[in-house]
């Protein structure tokens, strides 16, 4: 396992950029809208997806930090993440039990580039946040102003209404990435209720139904759908696009998912894992493609309507992000430390070594440079949001640091796996 270097990574690399340019130490909340290159500040707003995002980075590395996992101070890093957290508990959340999708460096509700306001992506990584820090703490407030957040966001999800910006989903069709995010906030908010001694059946029950929703996306031959159309038509661009960063990153939280849970049916994902990987590798360039066809890893094909998510997959369909090679890699670690899957540890050894030769900034900008061409250059242009997101990275790392203490100590899978 690679832990020495993901540990480096993060005690030399992630976290001294975050630490020291992130922390708004007047107003509170934290500062993400740097170029991708991590030179330039080029916005005070805040965005609460990445607010709360942000919030669980912090829970987590002083997490870590208690376990001598990470060398920082576990208790300023509780300290920030708390202060993190009263910033969104003031300035974010709105009566309904959602949360504004913006506000200014102050805290004031303002508006996203395209005008919006909303975005349930944004109240999960609320609830994610506020649950990993009450697991930190120990304090089951956060818990509690999590608990309708998270209520509301399963609502709109399962009724197919939730307000999805920065990514809407075309009209006539279901969309995985919801779901997977769904997923993983009610996993840590189980987890944190596990960690309180609060943990209950109704949990476990919502947990286990929206992992059973996730994974109804799953085809025969191991890869995902990302949108499920209302009528089967495999000649549009929508209904034969894949997202394979999205569903290898939902594999993981399926996988742990079903340990919380007790869960068997492991070799199904375990499958999943190389089917994506070949799906989407570049055996020109290296490295995985953000979107592929549903043949394998080329140019998505099909017929569009014109709509801004088309147009998105067909302009960057070749690109190289950040979160899906660290995803990836977590993902592939999991099932080849974990569960002993050779394959997955063939595909983790090929990613590893592409995504530490290709998006660390050296010379080129600070931390890692997260959007990439397809040879692997820097391409300086927004994905998703106008932010350079600490999440995906640190995250990944983090969770390899654990894996490798917890693989160590003899862990042991559930059995029937």
């Amino acid at each position: 396992m690679p832990v020495r270097a993901a540990r480096a990574q993060l005690e030399a690399v992630i976290f001294p950029f975050w630490l020291e340019h992130g922390i708004d130490h007047v107003n509170g909340g934290f500062f993400t809208c740097f170029d991708n290159r991590g030179r330039n500040l080029l916005s005070t707003d805040k965005f609460t997806w990445s607010q709360g995002r942000f919030v669980w980075l912090l829970a987590r590395a002083a997490r870590l930090a208690d376990q001598n996992l990470l060398d920082a101070d576990p208790r300023e890093l509780s300290r920030l993440a708390e202060a993190g957290a009263a910033f969104l508990v003031e300035h974010t959340l709105r009566p309904d039990g959602t949360c504004h999708f913006v506000v200014d460096r102050t805290g004031r509700p303002t508006a996203g580039p395209a005008g919006e306001t909303h975005s349930v992506y944004a109240d999960c990584f609320v609830a994610m946040g506020l649950a990993e820090l009450s697991r930190q703490t120990g304090d089951p407030q956060w818990l509690e102003i999590a608990a309708p957040v998270l209520d509301t966001a399963s609502a709109s999800i399962g009724a197919g209404t939730a307000d999805t910006p920065p990514y809407p989903v075309p009209p006539g069709h279901t969309a995985f990435g919801p779901r997977m995010i769904l997923l993983n906030t009610l996993l840590e908010y189980a987890r944190a209720r596990q960690e309180l001694g609060l943990l209950t059946d109704e949990d476990r029950a919502a947990l286990g139904a929206a992992r059973d929703v996730m994974l109804s996306h799953r085809l025969p031959n191991g890869t995902f759908r990302e949108m499920i159309p209302d009528r089967p038509d495999e000649t549009t661009l929508v209904s034969r696009h894949r997202v394979p960063g999205h569903a290898i990153e939902g594999l993981w939280v399926a996988l742990e998912a079903g340990e919380l849970l007790g869960r068997t049916g492991i070799p199904a994902l375990l499958a999943s894992i190389p089917a994506l990987c070949e799906s989407a590798w570049d055996d020109d360039h290296g490295g995985l493609f953000r979107y592929v066809d549903h043949d394998g890893a080329a140019e998505p094909r099909g017929t569009d309507a014109g709509s801004p998510y088309e147009a998105l997959v067909r302009r960057t369909w070749s690109t190289k992000l950040w979160w899906v090679h660290t995803e990836a890699a977590y993902t592939t670690a999991l099932a080849a430390q974990r569960y002993g899957d050779s394959a997955a540890q063939g595909w983790f050894d090929r990613i590893w070594a592409y995504t530490l030769d290709t998006f660390p900034g050296g010379d080129e900008g600070s931390e890692w440079i997260q959007i990439r061409e397809r040879s692997g250059k820097p391409l300086d242009e927004v994905v998703a949001l106008p932010v350079k997101d600490p999440f995906h990275i640190a995250r990944n790392l983090m969770q390899i640091v654990e894996l490798g203490a917890l693989t160590a100590h003899s862990y042991s899978a559930p059995a029937g796996t």
